[in-house]
């Protein structure tokens, strides 16, 4: 128990802290990971606890998923305990996976809204394969899809923009595609949908949602340099093409400011990164304590039906 109580504060500590606004963007995949990790710590911690309820005991998270399972196995979970393991798969992974299949409608009906009205390929040395111009897209530029992404830039954008923010746009969007952020994204998604009631859940989204842009951002300057993509974000974001603004997740200042300040956040960094490890090994051990428990029904001596 002790070992799960631990893992569910220190999750809830993380989504409550905020990397968005403490680290200021300085290392984006670590923040991500971080975020990612205490939604999960939030499920393992918070089922660890719903074990030692019905289990009966208090000795640990290992003893009390084992309680668990016999339980299961037997059919002899009263109404009350299976209502808590139901209203714990209701509220955390039924509420994901609804948010994900709600997802999943939206995105197929506008891909065929795409193709009812049109898409024309775009076209030039430095435009990567799937990419196409889509007349009332309401974003300058979305990728979208898990198997296969493409790339969809709004044909206002297209037609007002400059060379140079074509290239740092096209580069953008296709970091998202080569760093599979759509996947990242419904893992978010998922693990912190239960969680939205909290206002430190939503807010967590999206700062994920926002590093994810500054990951796609730091594929573009391996290509330009930092300044340009900076400034080029920033014009694209005044200028508003289309009215939406710039990107899905907005937050256009602070990838701007992250691109032309001086990167001197070493401790801020580090800090990122110590406490994405130290979260992720506490799911590790959890998770590892509890597959341990639910790991013997095949011995006759475990399993009591």
């Amino acid at each position: 128990m002790t070992a799960a109580l631990a893992l569910l504060v220190g999750a809830v500590g993380v989504l409550v802290w905020r990397p968005c606004q403490s680290s200021r963007g300085a290392a984006p995949r670590s923040a991500v990971a971080l975020l990612l990790a205490a939604g999960l710590g939030v499920w393992v911690g918070s089922f660890g606890l719903v074990a030692t309820v019905i289990g009966g005991n208090v000795g640990g998270t290992l003893t009390a998923c084992a309680a668990l399972w016999r339980q299961l196995l037997a059919g002899q979970l009263a109404g009350w305990e299976t209502a808590f393991v139901a209203g714990w798969l209701v509220a955390l992974p039924g509420r994901g996976i609804a948010v994900l299949v709600l997802g999943g409608v939206r995105s197929r009906r506008l891909a065929r809204t795409f193709r009812a009205v049109g898409v024309t390929p775009a076209c030039g040395a430095s435009v990567p394969a799937r990419t196409f111009i889509v007349p009332g897209l309401s974003t300058t530029a979305i990728t979208l899809g898990v198997l296969r992404p493409v790339i969809l830039i709004n044909d206002r954008f297209w037609r007002a923009a400059s060379p140079t923010q074509r290239r740092v746009v096209i580069a953008h969007e296709h970091g998202h595609r080569r760093g599979r952020h759509v996947l990242i994204d419904g893992a978010a998604r998922l693990l912190l949908a239960g969680l939205r009631p909290l206002p430190s859940a939503a807010t967590a989204y999206d700062c994920i949602r926002r590093h994810l842009e500054a990951l796609a951002d730091d594929a573009a300057v391996r290509t330009h340099d930092a300044h340009t993509v900076g400034v080029e974000i920033g014009r694209i974001a005044l200028s508003q093409p289309p009215e939406a603004g710039l990107g899905a997740s907005g937050a256009a200042l602070w990838r701007v400011q992250r691109l032309l300040e001086p990167r001197t956040r070493h401790l801020q960094r580090i800090s990122v990164v110590i406490l994405a490890a130290i979260l992720s090994l506490g799911v590790v051990v959890v998770l590892g304590h509890s597959a341990h428990a639910l790991g013997p029904p095949a011995d006759a001596q475990f399993c009591p039906v």
